[in-house]
């Protein structure tokens, strides 16, 4: 079936989909009163400033292939100590529909369909994308990935012109059954565990990448889930998660459970993965008139013969220099899968917050990332290794200061900021945004994104030289955008 939607012309799969919508929210009088239709249209207006590169003193030598948000630099000379790549402008839109029947004998069925025409000012970047390479340094776009879907259509849709690209997502599609000893999910759906308010060490199905805009909505993932109320507050929650092809390498097990116990409301979980297991867990309370959470998870990976095929088939050159791995981005955690295992490791989150009044709320939380490296040089080769791409880490240092602030301004206008600060390469990642509510379905956004740190280093020794991080949000790029969304 897959093969055969693989070769139908672009038209023909554009019809499909939506006949299948059109099918789902179809008006028949047996069931119009239990089908619900909504959605939403977004637009993103996003201008991100150059970026610099700083190189040896050379003459003469060449840029490779460097993949940013900005642009992509082949064969320029490099005659001076700092290079930059141009700024780049971009317009992201999305159109999401959503369909569901809700029946209480038959079970409810759930469909979300989204298209994403993007534009871009440099026309390598939309030929990029338009290849299929939807991650890139300090990417903004929120992509599924085919790792944990047994099936799928493709990301890209089309391509228009030398400037833009259409990415499609059938991002739900399953069916729920209720009765009295619990809830059954078959299909496609959304899977997100953990207590912790920014980075969440149990979670590793696709999370989000920080920097990314359109968050409303976490990937999903194919899976049959099983959750059962086993007492007033107790949760047991289980399941299975079908990755491409239905092959165990791409696929998981899970069993967590969750209960609140005076006050404290606990979570306790079991994944495996083909060639690893995690087992972890978290807490919320109150203290006071503090909030208060801890998240930590060990994650165990068995050096199994599958790490010699895999880095093989994935990774024949064995080079971890940046330039040769530019395929995709190791800075959104979409490289391919380079079969490169790692030791065990524990993370952690721990975090409080706090209302100063009826309007703020502060934060802080900190966050451990044994699966990181104290050392910048060590950043390029974290991101061919298993955890990586295959258990949702995407920060890069060992230790992190997040602190946040969200703020009232009026019923109808919000502003919130947070920052990323890695402790050991002292780069941060700032955050500021603000929401305004128009009426009960329109609404805008303006944001900025701040990067403090070392850029992109270039070595030029060496036959072809090599590219480096300077530090972990240093090659980021100022980043203002603008936004509407209306839903219905």
């Amino acid at each position: 079936m897959h093969e055969l939607v693989q070769r139908l012309s672009l038209p023909v799969k554009f019809l499909l989909v939506l006949t299948l919508l059109g099918a789902t929210v179809s008006p028949m009088s047996s069931f119009a009163d239990s089908f619900s239709f909504s959605g939403y249209m977004k637009s993103y207006a996003l201008a991100q400033d150059s970026i610099s590169i700083q190189s040896d003193s050379i003459d003469k030598s060449t840029i490779e292939n460097i993949t940013t948000e900005s642009n992509t630099i082949k064969n320029n000379s490099v005659q001076n100590q700092a290079q930059s790549i141009a700024g780049n402008f971009q317009s992201q839109n999305a159109l999401r529909l959503m369909a569901s029947y809700l029946s209480s004998s038959k079970g409810n069925i759930e469909i979300d369909y989204e298209i994403q025409p993007l534009y871009f000012s440099n026309s390598t970047m939309a030929e990029y994308y338009t290849k299929g390479n939807l991650g890139v340094i300090g990417g903004t776009v929120s992509s599924a990935s085919n790792q944990y879907r047994y099936k799928d259509f493709d990301a890209v849709l089309s391509d228009v012109g030398s400037h833009g690209v259409v990415l499609q997502n059938l991002d739900r599609f399953n069916y729920q059954y209720s009765n009295d000893y619990g809830d059954l999910t078959i299909g496609r759906q959304v899977l997100s565990f953990g207590s912790a308010r920014f980075t969440n060490p149990t979670d590793i199905f696709i999370p989000f990448a920080i920097q990314t805009l359109n968050q409303e909505y976490r990937v999903g993932i194919d899976a049959i889930r099983y959750k059962a109320d086993v007492g007033d507050f107790a949760v047991i929650d289980m399941g299975l998660v079908i990755g491409e092809d239905g092959k165990k390498q791409n696929s998981a097990a899970f069993l967590r459970g969750k209960n609140s116990i005076q006050g404290n409301d606990i979570e306790a979980i079991a994944i495996i993965l083909d060639d690893a297991w995690l087992l972890g867990g978290g807490i919320e309370r109150s203290i006071g008139d503090f909030g208060f959470w801890f998240e930590a998870a060990y994650m165990d990976w068995r050096q199994s013969n599958n790490a010699e095929g895999n880095a093989s088939e994935n990774n024949t050159d064995g080079n971890n220099s940046l330039e040769n791995i530019t395929v995709d981005n190791f800075a959104t955690n979409t490289l391919p899968l380079a079969g490169a295992y790692t030791d065990n490791y524990w993370r952690s989150s721990i975090g409080s917050d706090y209302a100063l009044n009826e309007d703020v709320i502060i934060m802080i939380e900190y966050h451990y990332n044994g699966a990181g490296s104290n050392n910048v040089e060590n950043y390029t080769k974290l991101a061919t290794q298993a955890p990586y791409q295959k258990a949702g880490v995407y920060l890069y240092g060992e230790h992190y200061l997040i602190p946040a602030l969200t703020w009232l301004v009026s019923p109808l206008v919000s502003v919130s900021a947070s920052a990323f600060y890695n402790i050991s390469d002292s780069s941060v990642f700032l955050t500021v945004s603000s929401e305004t509510s128009w009426s009960d379905n329109l609404y805008s956004d303006f944001g900025l994104y701040i990067s403090h740190g070392d850029t992109l280093q270039y070595n030029a020794s060496g036959a072809n030289g090599n590219y480096a991080f300077g530090s972990e949000f240093g090659a980021y790029p100022l980043s203002v955008y603008g936004s509407l969304r209306y839903y219905f």
